[in-house]
């Protein structure tokens, strides 16, 4: 069975976020990829970042860096497992149902 990851990396324009998840998504290297805009992390002083979050295996990471790289993407991507109990009820639907 494949672990899951959650990969995070910030990119200085929307427009480029979005042409990077458009392309990781057609490649097959994500589940899902979600963009916001990342406050606080400013590339230029009046420009936005945005952060990319996106599930993947432990399979994919590799391929999935080299992808990032060659589409010019230079942000650091950081890498954690998800830990998650996928069979399990969510915590907020069984706390206060039993």
């Amino acid at each position: 069975m494949a672990e899951f990851v959650e990969i995070r990396m910030t990119i200085g324009s929307h427009e480029r976020a979005a042409e990077l998840a458009h392309g990781i998504l057609l490649a097959g290297l994500a589940t899902s990829i979600d963009i916001a805009e990342a406050p606080g992390q400013a590339v230029l002083r009046d420009e936005l970042a945005w952060q990319l979050t996106l599930i993947t295996t432990d399979e994919q990471v590799p391929a999935l860096e080299r992808h990032v790289r060659t589409a010019g993407a230079e942000a650091p991507v950081d890498c954690r497992p998800v830990i998650h109990d996928f069979d399990g009820h969510p915590d907020w639907l069984t706390d206060d149902q039993q």
